[in-house]
């Protein structure tokens, strides 16, 4: 089987995003014995280069080849850094929609023509957010990782929502086969896309083996940076950004800390700010708790390990999750969690968790007072989320993603 998995969206994603893809593909690349041929394409117009991503040069195997395939980008005048001063930037918006429809088309056009060319031969293209096209006579595989945009559409930017009703649209009406990351996110594509379910495959995420228990040694010099000790910290990981629940979060902690300001440790919140992440941080003032809750930002790969280790517990209240994979890293380093009791969380979690109800601040307060008071339930949490995380390997993810693959081809045949 010759595979086209598309690489462009790894040169611009972010996050969750990014983390599937990239270990995913590796997964893919690794598997024993090589029986498949990979094509991994790059279409350059979509990202221009703007971003290195020193990682993706290593995925390479001897089965498995790059292209970088050119093409027209999707330009706007009024983009352009020399024409951002008064008068010619509103010149250039009004060029930009005259020519925008009739530009766009033959960008799409020729990215069509190129794609086409160099995918001759492939068996299955998956394709991605960024680059949604089905090649004709291939079998188009997508991910869809959550449907936040149209569950949450406050939470987010009129571009993102744009270029995901792109992708749901593009799932709906050509894509033979769809991947969801849990049950829980299949469920919601058939009731909100109206997709048929058989075309819909789960496949969940893993987790990278860097994620494990760590000697107390490694886990205190990796906490140094931060000024942070063992068992010293309540910890949040993830994007700021308004579905992750953080403000709920905080006024949960600050009602835990109003009650005993000298029996609870500080709030730890790892992860670059998104989009609306503002008032996250009106409220750790308001509540005047800018010396309790520490905000360390997005945090290196490597230091996530140590980070996890030392936390007396993982707190993620999210209002909904396509997978969850901070609560999967704890629970794989074995650190207890507080997690929400909706999407697909409970799925992933099962019963290594204190589940909350996400609107309630009351309950996350509940829940919060319930871990940091019960030592012997923060170590039985933290054995069973460990025994449970065996179950999410990428290795498992890219055996069940290259049975979807196969069973397109079995179907075709």
């Amino acid at each position: 089987m010759k595979i086209g998995f598309d690489i462009t969206e790894l040169y611009v994603a972010q996050a969750g995003v990014f983390y599937y893809r990239y270990h995913l593909l590796r997964a893919l690349l690794q598997l024993e014995p090589p029986n498949h041929e990979f094509c991994l394409i790059d279409y350059y117009p979509i990202h221009g280069g703007w971003l290195e991503r020193p990682e993706v040069e290593t995925l390479t195997a001897p089965h498995a080849r790059t292209y970088h395939v050119r093409g027209l980008r999707h330009r706007k005048l009024a983009r352009l850094w020399f024409l951002q001063k008064p008068g010619l930037v509103q010149v250039a918006r009004g060029i930009d929609s005259v020519l925008s429809v009739s530009w766009g088309k033959l960008a799409q056009q020729v990215m069509a023509n190129k794609l086409t060319d160099q995918l001759q031969g492939v068996d299955i293209f998956h394709t991605s957010d960024v680059l949604s096209f089905a090649p004709p006579g291939i079998k188009t595989v997508t991910t869809i990782h959550d449907m936040t945009t149209l569950l949450f559409p406050e939470h987010h930017t009129q571009e993102t929502i744009a270029l995901q009703e792109e992708k749901f649209r593009f799932a709906r009406e050509k894509a033979d086969a769809i991947i969801a990351v849990s049950e829980s996110t299949k469920r919601d594509i058939v009731r909100l896309l109206g997709i048929e379910p058989a075309r819909i495959h789960v496949v969940y995420e893993g987790v990278d083996p860097a994620f494990c228990p760590l000697p107390a040694e490694v886990v205190a010099a990796g906490l140094a940076q931060y000024d942070l000790s063992p068992d010293g910290y309540i910890l949040h990981v993830g994007t700021v950004e308004p579905r992750k629940n953080l403000v709920r979060l905080v006024q949960a902690y600050g009602a835990v800390w109003r009650q005993r300001p000298y029996a609870t440790p500080p709030l730890v919140l790892a992860g670059a700010t998104g989009w609306f992440f503002r008032e996250v941080f009106d409220q750790i003032e308001k509540l005047g708790l800018t010396e309790q809750v520490k905000f360390i930002g997005r945090v290196d790969d490597a230091d996530l390990p140590a980070l996890y280790n030392g936390a007396l517990f993982l707190a993620y209240p999210s209002l909904y999750e396509g997978f969850g994979l901070p609560v999967l890293e704890a629970m794989a380093c074995g650190t207890a969690v507080l997690t929400s009791n909706v999407s697909s969380l409970p799925e992933i979690v099962g019963q290594a968790g204190v589940y909350v109800e996400p609107g309630d601040v009351q309950s996350i307060t509940d829940g919060l007072l319930l871990l940091l008071d019960d030592a012997l339930l923060r170590r039985e949490l933290a054995d069973k989320g460990l025994a449970r995380a065996k179950d999410f390997t990428w290795r498992k993810a890219a055996e069940e993603t290259t049975a979807v693959y196969a069973h397109l081809i079995h179907e075709e045949s």
